[in-house]
This record gives structure tokens, sequence and C-alpha cells, in this order.
């Protein structure tokens, strides 16, 4: 439960700066979309209220979690390597590689990053109450990760955001995660979009997520984001297509 947790967790951050995702669609497919009024698309709603502090160094330890930079990092190992499938799904984007698997090599290095410990509390409702959200705080390290397939599809070094965060209530540390935004038009392995369906997208970009520990779980995704109908009575949608995913997220 607590990676299912996660994984929602950073695809929220993913697309915290485009828009208020609305998931639909078929539970066959590999992707979720959902539609937005222009009105409704100023402001996305953040259920915690979170407090950054910078922390001065890899060995300082963040008194909200009990670790240091350097004790994430070190949990780690360093990276891991595991089996991963192309998606084969075309319903929104036909990719090359289509379907097949390959072999994930990802590595975690730290160069000097900036470290934030996050103080995160329910937003206070109506009458002073606490909503019922499942706020954490948490502690991100901004890394560097060489992210590459056997296959050479994708052969990418990313700056990317290695993070822990903990159990309100039980206070026990979730497991390790690397998130991490990228271009799918500027990659250096041979991965390519071949085809979107739809009017032409006014964005696509890339996103990765997995935990960084044993048992591997996470993906490879491309946002599209496109307008349909013009004025008042146009929407935009964003869809979600899996293009690589290992362990429980295959």
């Amino acid at each position: 439960m607590k990676s299912y947790i996660l994984f929602a967790f950073f695809l929220v951050l993913s697309l915290g700066a485009g828009l208020l995702l609305s998931c639909g669609g078929d539970d066959d497919d590999n992707n979720d979309s959902g539609e937005l009024d222009d009105d409704d698309n100023e402001d996305v709603y953040n259920p915690c209220e979170e407090t950054t502090t910078i922390l001065d160094g890899a060995d300082v330890v963040s008194a909200l979690l009990g670790i240091s930079a350097d004790d994430l990092l070190a949990a780690t190992g360093g990276g891991f390597t595991t089996a991963a499938q192309y998606a084969d799904d075309t319903s929104i984007l036909t990719q090359s590689p289509l379907g097949g698997e390959t072999e994930l090599s990802v590595t975690v290095t730290y160069e000097g990053g900036e470290i934030r410990e996050i103080k995160s509390l329910p937003v206070q409702g109506e009458g002073g109450n606490e909503m019922a959200m499942d706020c954490r705080h948490r502690l991100e390290v901004d890394v560097t990760i060489a992210f590459s397939t056997a296959d050479d599809a994708f052969a990418e070094n990313w700056q990317a955001v290695l993070s822990q965060t903990i159990a309100p209530e039980t206070e026990e540390l979730d497991a390790p995660y690397l998130a991490a935004d990228f271009d799918p038009y500027a990659l250096e392995g041979s991965f390519e979009i071949v085809s979107i369906a739809g009017v032409t997208p006014d964005a696509v970009t890339g996103a990765l997520s997995t935990t960084a520990v044993d048992p591997y779980q996470g993906t490879v995704d491309i946002l599209v984001e496109q307008t349909n109908g013009e004025g008042e009575d146009g929407t935009v949608s964003q869809t979600r297509h899996i293009a690589l995913a290992w362990g429980e997220g295959q």
C-alpha cells in the first residue's frame, strides 16, 4: 500500500506545474485522461500546508525524519538494475520500441545538490478541524541519475529528486523514491514518439517515478496535453501514457 501512495504522490508532483488531472478510461488501457474547463486551469489545490527548511550538509540529520541525506543516499546503494517492459498500447501515443522487455539500470549520484526538509501538515478546514489528508514530512535531495536500458533506447543523464517520507501515525519511514522530469524529444537514446492521436498537442512532457530500493517499482510516463475546441467551448485534456514500467508498475 505504501508504494501505491508514494507513486500517486510523486505523480502529482510531476503534474503540479500543469493541470489538475481527472483520471478516466478503461482499466485495460495504459493511460489516464481528464478534461478541464479553461477557467479551472489556474490553480492546483494542495491539501497539505508545507514548510521547507534547507539543510546545510549531507550529514545534517533531519529533525522530522531522524535521518540525514547521507543516510538516504546510502539506503539506495547507488542505484539498481531490474527487468522492464515497454508499452504496446497505441490508444493515445505510438512509441518505438513498441512492446518487449529490456534491462533497466539506474545509477544515483550526489554532487552537492540542495537538501530540503519539508514539514507537511493537513490544511485546517472549516471550524478549525484538520482535513483528513495523508500529509507526510519528507527529506528531499537533488541528485543526478544515469538512466539507461540494455537496448540503448534510453541512455540518459537527468536531474532528479531522491526523497523519503515518514508516516505521521506510526513514524515509520517509507521506501526512498526517485522522481525526474524530462523532455521526451531530447533524449540521448533511440526511444522515439512515432505518433500522437488527436489534435496537435500543446505540450508533451516526460516523468520518471520509481522506488529506489528493492522491490523496484516504477514507470516512465509521457504526458500529452491537448486543447479540443475553441473559446468558451474549448477543453484541455492531459493524458498519461506509460512508456516503460517495472515491478508492479508493469
